[in-house]
């Protein structure tokens, strides 16, 4: 056991393998909620306090990332900062995007709306559900403005080679854009090496409902945003300019951040950092593998990787009535996340070599009453 289960609210007597979908919350945020209540109470004092709060966890989230604190933006979701990413690129007619077939709709629904600009959207097939690096910088070529990717995928579980698809991209003259959200807060990941990275704070990182935008401002100091609000510009020296942005990436940050949900982050990265990222990654990735070697053994359609530089937490296979397979679970009260074809079983910090064990003996059933249904 990496960490005692009584660190979270609501695990008790639950084997809980639902990570990808959303995690527990730990009990220690009730004295964050505590601490945002009486610093939202103390007026200016308290606005101070946020702004201080906000300071340290885009910090803390720059370390994780090896960027800069004023390349980090908080936003309202992931799929808000897609949005901000992609407005700020002057789209022409006979640009292409690329991205996997088997990608998140986050990044699929709004690379496909860039069709009405003229812009062609190149998804790369998975055959055998395995997205190849080559085939994904083999698609990119002189028109190419923009790759989007997930570093783990949400339905296989295949983490993918960072280093070789960034220098590939870039090679081709397009900007990476990467989802960390399957990622982050498991294993490491290199946001030096992306133009743009986005996550969601409710998976992985152990916290609510807010989005990350990092900006890697060293590597592309461009970038200017459609959407604004107050916060993310200032007035302009200029009276006729109205507003300036702002030189960081503020500029995102349409207006107030989630304060509620960036105090529940900085308790959840504080936590985590105690725990310590190498910790975390060697416990994830030796229970994963064990538990993605049991259902190869039960004869399962396994679509994560077995390599260990190939996966993260999330261990998938198919299953063509996940929905039901995963409602029998919960009635035995392990938590299990099952849809499009597909059941993915999440393995964190939490989750017990007793809890993997127990999911490996009640599967047998649990599919048969699927089968007799």
């Amino acid at each position: 056991m990496l960490v005692p289960k009584r660190d979270f609210i609501g695990l008790s007597g639950i084997v809980h393998l639902a990570a990808g979908g959303e995690t527990p919350l730990l009990a220690r945020h009730l004295a964050a909620f505590e601490r945002f209540a009486a610093d939202k109470a103390a007026g200016l004092a308290g606005r101070e306090r946020f702004d201080q709060t906000h300071a340290r966890v885009r910090a803390h989230l720059a370390r994780m990332l090896d960027m800069q604190p004023t390349d980090i933006a908080l936003l309202g979701s992931t799929s808000e900062g897609i949005a901000q990413v992609l407005s700020a690129l002057d789209w022409h007619t006979g640009d292409t995007v690329v991205t996997a077939e088997n990608e998140f709709p986050s990044g699929l629904y709004a690379l496909a709306r860039l069709r009405a600009l003229g812009v062609e959207l190149r998804t790369v097939a998975t055959p055998s559900h395995y997205l190849d690096p080559d085939d994904l910088i083999a698609a990119c070529d002189q028109r190419t403005r923009l790759v989007y990717l997930s570093h783990v995928s949400f339905r296989t579980g295949q983490r993918l080679d960072l280093e070789r698809i960034a220098v590939g991209v870039h090679r081709a003259g397009a900007l990476l854009l990467l989802d960390v959200t399957h990622a982050l807060g498991v294993v490491p990941v290199r946001g030096e090496l992306c133009d743009f990275v986005v996550c969601s704070g409710y998976k992985w990182l152990l916290g609510t409902h807010l989005g990350i935008l990092g900006w890697n401002r060293r590597q592309l100091p461009g970038f200017e945003p459609r959407g604004v609000g107050w916060r993310s510009a200032s007035d302009a020296a200029d009276p006729s300019a109205i507003y300036q942005l702002h030189a960081d990436a503020r500029r995102a940050e349409l207006g107030n951040p989630n304060y509620l949900d960036v105090y529940i982050l900085e308790s959840a990265l504080e936590y985590l950092a105690a725990v310590g990222q190498e910790r975390i990654s060697a416990y994830v990735l030796q229970l994963g593998g064990e538990l993605r070697a049991a259902l190869i053994g039960l004869g399962l359609e396994v679509t994560t990787p077995a390599a260990r530089d190939e996966r993260a937490g999330n261990i998938c296979f198919l299953h063509p009535r996940a929905e039901e397979l995963a409602r029998l679970a919960a009635e035995r009260a392990i938590q299990i996340w099952g849809s499009d074809g597909r059941v993915r079983l999440s393995v964190h910090l939490y989750v017990t070599p007793e809890d993997v064990a127990l999911l490996v003996a009640a599967l047998p059933r649990l599919l048969a009453e699927v089968a007799e249904h």
